[in-house]
């Protein structure tokens, strides 16, 4: 059964309480949790550490899930300083997930670093993932990379999850992966296929100029239909969860509108 979720980047001016109270009101089954009002990493606010049995309840008391937990983290790294910081936001927040019940962290490659290609700084991203991996084990958490920066092609997906193993997926942000890559849905779904453990959903048109826009799901160029299609033939059990990206764009439209339109959208092909 695929269900609807939200990224709290969509919603950055509201509290806890707004955005457990609009998910459920909004009809959405779950929360992607993307920062909390100033702060990105949730990990060190209070709501999350002398609060948590309080957010726990807050949630459970409006019938919301938590589908995940969304860091900045990255992998493509070879500086050791670096690669430690990137570990230690990785284990406050498996931590987290963990305490939440949620059982997925997204995390990114990021950007190869300069002086590597993709296939260079593969095997130290293999072992970066790998190690973190075995960590978010103890914890039950499944570490999902999304195919963002320059990981969002299919077949390098798959050379990390035949290298990393267990323990590692993707979140499929099919939109980034387009753009990026040219590759159609299918063409991605048969590269991701097994690998798959949330989407992200968002929508755009291209002008003349060649600039995109973000609009509203399924009023745009993205193929949300064909990916539901897919998903739904494939008998997967995932969260849509609608990056609708307030946080870093605030010229979109406020969350009041944007996301009660998501949900009307979605249950309308689902």
């Amino acid at each position: 059964m695929l269900k609807l979720s939200f990224t709290t980047l969509g919603c950055p001016g509201w509290t806890l309480r707004q955005i457990a109270e609009n998910a459920a009101k909004m009809g959405y089954d779950a929360v992607d949790l993307r920062g909390l009002l100033e702060d990105v990493d949730i990990s060190k606010r209070p709501e999350f550490t002398t609060g948590l049995n309080e957010t726990k309840q807050l949630f459970a008391d409006h019938g919301i899930a938590i589908s995940g937990i969304a860091i900045s983290a990255r992998y493509a790294v070879v500086d050791a300083a670096e690669k430690e910081k990137h570990f230690n936001e990785t284990r406050r927040n498996m931590e987290l997930a963990a305490k939440l019940g949620a059982h997925i962290l997204r995390v990114y490659g990021g950007s190869v670093p300069e002086g590597h290609t993709v296939d260079s700084i593969m095997p130290t991203v293999v072992e970066n993932l790998r190690q973190i991996a075995d960590e978010a084990e103890q914890y039950e958490i499944t570490l999902a990379l999304e195919t963002h920066d320059d990981w969002c092609d299919p077949v390098n997906i798959r050379a990390l999850q035949e290298r990393v193993g267990d323990g590692f997926g993707v979140v499929w942000d099919f939109a980034n992966a387009i753009r990026v890559t040219g590759k159609g849905i299918a063409e991605q779904f048969e590269g991701l296929k097994g690998s798959v453990l949330y989407c992200h959903v968002k929508d755009w048109t291209t002008d003349a100029d060649g600039k995109s826009h973000y609009v509203p799901v399924g009023t745009g160029d993205a193929p949300v239909r064909e990916v539901v299609r897919l998903l739904k033939a494939n008998n997967l059990n995932v969260f849509l969860s609608f990056e609708h990206e307030k946080m870093w764009h605030p010229e979109l439209p406020d969350p009041e509108e944007a996301l009660p339109a998501y949900v009307k959208f979605m249950r309308s092909i689902l």
